[in-house]
């Protein structure tokens, strides 16, 4: 399950998450980072490892990696709020939408 998250986040990324356009993914994998908007490609300069980051209009983003110790998938977030409360909206709203999509893939 851990693999096909990951392959299906990667092979068929998310065009948009909790009503957000996803605007940027990076895959440090390949080192790559694909800006939608125009679909070019920029390097990155981190190091490689199996680490999905997507980047949503609203500066909101979201990361997802496979744990290097359990088998389990880990998410992290981050959001801009106006306050907050707004802020913790945002979050449960993303983190709830990623959920989710993951629900769909498993």
């Amino acid at each position: 399950q851990i693999s096909a998250i990951l392959t299906s986040f990667r092979n068929d990324p998310p065009k948009q998450m909790a009503g957000k356009q996803i605007t940027q993914a990076e895959d440090y994998s390949t080192g790559k980072r694909t800006v939608f908007a125009d679909h070019h490609e920029e390097d990155i300069d981190l190091p490689k490892s199996n680490v999905l980051k997507y980047f949503l209009e609203d500066g909101s983003w979201f990361c997802l990696r496979p744990s290097g110790t359990e088998p389990k998938v880990k998410f992290y977030f981050a959001v801009k709020g106006t306050s907050l409360q707004d802020s913790e909206q945002r979050l449960a709203a993303l983190s709830e939408a990623v959920m989710k999509t993951v629900d769909g893939i498993v």
